[in-house]
């Protein structure tokens, strides 16, 4: 009853997993799959799988999403399949904001008529095999330019029915990151997010290095990157990847607790991460690809500045 949500440490790879906001936000056609086995050796231990696919379509400064997940914990199985739409608003010279929301059918399902239990009479547990579907939807906003800032309030559909299911619950995930050149060939980037669930608060801290192929500046130069993330409630990711390709990356992590968190695996929480970008030629700027037309720019910054005075009555 305890884990209602999956959670991943490369998130910061794929934000759209989380936040409508993000989908496209590499201006390209982009397919991600990550796929966890957390706390390895532990019997029933929750395993992770996620793939996603986004195109950002240039003509109407927007994109769409697709998402399909599964996460499975002992003998309960919740598996996800997600639309999601953004919209991208230029506002200042290389710099944007974007709104997002994503509809979704949940399911989540038990499969106990099996299970082996001491005691057949315990009420917090429901032996037999019993399934729930329900809608659900996201909401995100994103903002990229010098920085990197993000927020998303998750499942604010209907809440499950079943009394033996713990339902998603509501929470707003927010994130912030920024790319400082350490040298020619070396970047670093800091991460930061935040998780509000209920009466829960998690803090995350981290940082990435990248290393490029050579001195030109491209948005896509890096060869190969490590990092780290600290989460405040005792776990520790060390992170790794490489480009194969220009166009393709596989990264690694390895999750590893420590205190009372380390008596649940010894063997830690692996993760990969693979990601395919169809046409990376159509980001290499790393800005939005409106900015390749002046005059679409300043009649977007015109309808965004016309918005706010709008909604806060200025004329």
């Amino acid at each position: 009853m305890a884990q209602s949500d999956f959670d991943l440490s490369q998130r910061f790879f794929n934000e759209a997993l989380y936040n409508p906001a993000a989908t496209g936000n590499t201006f390209t056609t982009s397919v991600y799959m990550h796929a966890r086995a957390q706390w390895v050796g532990l019997e029933g231990a929750p395993t992770t799988e996620a793939i996603s696919t986004d195109y950002f379509i240039p003509d109407f400064n927007s994109a769409v999403g697709l998402t399909v997940t599964g996460d499975q914990i002992g003998f309960t199985n919740s598996y996800s399949g997600r639309l999601s739409y953004a919209y991208y608003i230029p506002i200042f010279d290389k710099s944007l904001i974007s709104f997002g929301l994503s509809m979704s059918i949940l399911n989540r399902n038990q499969n106990a008529s099996n299970a082996l239990v001491d005691d057949l009479v315990d009420g917090e547990l429901y032996y037999a095999d019993i399934s729930e579907s329900k809608p659900d939807f996201d909401f995100g906003i994103e903002y990229k330019g010098p920085v990197k800032l993000g927020a998303a309030i998750r499942h604010f559909g209907p809440k499950l029915s079943s009394p033996y299911f713990k339902s998603y619950s509501m929470n707003i995930w927010s994130y912030a990151s920024v790319k400082l050149n350490l040298s020619n060939n070396t970047t670093i980037e800091p991460m930061l997010s935040h998780v509000y669930r209920d009466r829960f608060n998690r803090l995350e801290a981290g940082a990435v290095l990248y290393f490029k192929k050579n001195n030109f500046k491209s948005a896509h130069n890096e060869k190969f990157w490590i990092g780290g993330m600290w989460r405040f409630h005792g776990q520790f990711a060390c992170l790794a990847g490489v480009w194969l390709m220009p166009n393709l990356r596989v990264g690694y992590s390895l999750d590893y607790a420590v205190g009372e968190l380390a008596r649940i695996s010894e063997f830690g929480t692996h993760e990969i991460f693979i990601s395919w970008h169809i046409n990376p030629s159509s980001y290499k700027d790393e800005i939005c690809p409106a900015y390749k037309d002046p005059s679409f720019k300043a009649k977007n910054r015109r309808k965004f500045i016309r918005s706010i005075k709008d909604v806060f009555g200025i004329y």
